[in-house]
């Protein structure tokens, strides 16, 4: 695959950053929550239509960022992306059924044009996206691959985690066997300048 961006990092991953304990105990607090991606007010607009289908849950306990938030800030540093990051948004659990996908996107741009704008909660106020972090939570499927565009597919190994930045077109590819479930999160802060 071509590389779009070069030179530098568009992507850190660890293997194996968390454990199948810990996979599994983020994704029981999903367990009968899934929304389908159609139905749920904070996913489903006009331009959602075609571009991605399955269901997902939005949580925000504190022990997930508590695990996170250490991986994220060596992936900064060490991908040399040198970010500002001070808060995160709350985190989504994906589940990806045989044919499910979500089709060429971006998370975000990091710009003063796509900043949340919200009052009532002060972390998340005037900021914008910046990195995103994949982690598949289960290993017993097939298909339902993560594309970088810089980097081409992911290994999708349960406990595998990867971050990026949110202006970074990507993408997860059709499950053609089992049920993918996944954990993403953003991370936010003050607009580049």
């Amino acid at each position: 695959m071509a590389k779009f961006i070069v030179p530098g990092n568009s992507s850190w991953s660890f293997k194996e950053g968390f454990n199948s304990e810990i996979c599994k105990s983020i994704l029981d607090t999903a367990t009968n929550h899934f929304i389908d991606v159609g139905m749920n007010p904070v996913t489903a607009n006009h331009s959602d239509e075609g571009v991605r289908t399955g269901s997902n849950f939005f949580d925000n306990q504190q022990f997930v960022y508590d695990l996170v938030w250490p991986f994220m800030i060596a992936a900064n540093e060490n991908a040399k992306w040198n970010f500002e990051i001070s808060s995160a948004e709350s985190y989504q659990i994906s589940k990806y059924e045989v044919g499910d996908f979500h089709k060429q996107h971006m998370d975000g741009m990091g710009t003063e044009g796509t900043k949340l704008i919200n009052p009532t909660k002060e972390n998340l106020h005037n900021k914008t996206r910046k990195l995103s972090m994949i982690m598949p939570l289960n290993d017993d499927f097939e298909g339902g691959d993560l594309i970088l565009y810089n980097d081409g597919p992911m290994e999708q190994k349960k406990g595998n985690i990867t971050f990026f930045p949110g202006y970074l077109l990507h993408e997860v590819t059709p499950v053609t066997k089992g049920t993918k479930y996944s954990l993403s999160m953003w991370f936010l802060g003050k607009p580049f300048k």
